[in-house]
C-alpha cells in the first residue's frame, strides 16, 4: 500500500494544555456554583411570591389566607422569600432557609396537639379554631425547574468555554 500518513495527538493540536486547564479548574467550581445559587434562589423566591408552582410545574394548594385575603400562598409576610440564601463550596451549592418553619412549608406536614386540650390558633379570617391536628400540605419551592436547569446548563458552557478566554462571560 503506497501512501503517506500523519499522525497527531493531543500536544500535537496545543488542546493539552486547554484541557488541563479545564480539568484544573473543575476542581474549584466556586465560581459556578455562586452562579447557580443565584439561579436556583431567584427560582425559589418567584415560586413562592409569584407563581405558586412546583419545580415541576404543579399548582401548589392555596393557601386559607390566600383564598380569604388574595395574594400568593407562601407570602404574606415576605419572610420566607426573603430567608432563601445560597452557599456555593468548590463542587455544590446548598440553598435553603433557615427558618423554622421552611422545612414544614417544602415537605408538608401534619401537626398534632400534644395534649387533649387541642390546638388553638386564629385563621385569617378572624375565626377561632380548636382542633387536634392540622395538615400544612406539601408546597415545594426549593428544586430545578426545567428553565432553571436550561439556564445552569447555559451558565455551566459558559464558564468553560470562558476558561479558555479568561473568566466566565
Amino acid at each position: 500500500m503506497t501512501g503517506v500518513s500523519i499522525t497527531f495527538d493531543l500536544d500535537d493540536l496545543g488542546a493539552l494544555s486547554d484541557l488541563d486547564q479545564i480539568a484544573a479548574a473543575g476542581e474549584d467550581l466556586f465560581e459556578l456554583m455562586d452562579a447557580i445559587g443565584r439561579v436556583l434562589v431567584n427560582g425559589a423566591v418567584e415560586r413562592i411570591t409569584v407563581t405558586n408552582i412546583d419545580p415541576d410545574g404543579i399548582a401548589w394548594p392555596q393557601s386559607f389566607r390566600a383564598e380569604v385575603f388574595g395574594g400568593p400562598t407562601l407570602h404574606s409576610t415576605g419572610h420566607l422569600a426573603r430567608s432563601i440564601t445560597s452557599a456555593p463550596e468548590a463542587r455544590e451549592v446548598t440553598v435553603g432557609s433557615n427558618l423554622i418553619y421552611a422545612g414544614v412549608h417544602q415537605e408538608g406536614a401534619i401537626i398534632r396537639a400534644k395534649t387533649a386540650g387541642g390546638l388553638h390558633f386564629m385563621l385569617a379570617d378572624g375565626e377561632e379554631v380548636v382542633v387536634g391536628e392540622v395538615t400544612i400540605p406539601r408546597r415545594t419551592y426549593l428544586g430545578i425547574s426545567t428553565g432553571e436547569r436550561e439556564d445552569i446548563a447555559d451558565l455551566t458552557v459558559a464558564y468553560f468555554s470562558g476558561l479558555l478566554g479568561g473568566g466566565m462571560q
